[in-house]
């Protein structure tokens, strides 16, 4: 079934308090915020960004792959402020297949506020839109010791399907990974 969303024009989504926007390179700064800070990217593949450079470089990559129609990541806004305070996107799109994974980060600074939820419900329905992206399967993945994020997920409709070993290989140790899912049916049956 083919989608709606064509990539022509970046999908603004909004909510009742947020706004999610595309990512520019004037948010390298905000960006850097989030990105820069180790208690938000300690359960990430990667090390904490240490200059801005490495977000100039996301940022490009974020825009390529959108124009290649592989990745559509949004900034979260708090209105009426047009400050990223985080971002949320879905990482990857199988057309093929209907699914796509998701991903996000948080400034810390708005952790246990609900801004995730909403912002996650958000792209969510938009995904599992038939008019939109009329996705199948959203699937995500998250540190085993990333606790808020795998709580937080199962609280919207994710279901861990299992654990993926020694998935990934940083700071001289291996790391374990819960990788988690919602189906179209599950989505809209919790509305």
């Amino acid at each position: 079934m083919p989608s709606m969303f064509d990539f022509t024009t970046f999908p603004i989504l909004t909510t009742e308090r947020l706004r999610l926007r595309r990512m520019i390179l004037a948010d390298r700064e905000a960006i850097f915020t989030i990105r820069g800070d180790y208690e938000v990217t300690k359960y990430n593949i990667g090390a904490a960004y240490t200059d801005i450079a490495q977000v100039e470089s996301l940022i490009h990559a974020m825009a390529s792959e959108y124009k290649r129609e592989h990745t559509v990541r949004w900034g979260i806004t708090l209105p009426p402020d047009d400050i990223v305070i985080g971002m949320v996107g879905f990482n990857y799109w199988n057309r093929e297949n209907n699914n796509a994974s998701v991903g996000f980060d948080l400034a810390q600074a708005y952790w246990r506020k609900g801004i995730m939820r909403e912002a996650l419900s958000a792209i969510l329905d938009f995904g599992f839109n038939k008019d939109q992206m009329a996705l199948h399967r959203v699937a995500a993945d998250a540190s085993i010791y990333n606790t808020a994020s795998i709580q937080l997920m199962k609280s919207i409709g994710f279901q861990q399907e299992g654990i993926l070993r020694d998935e990934y290989y940083e700071d001289g140790t291996y790391h374990d990974l819960v990788l988690l899912s919602v189906l179209e049916e599950e989505w809209q049956g919790r509305k």
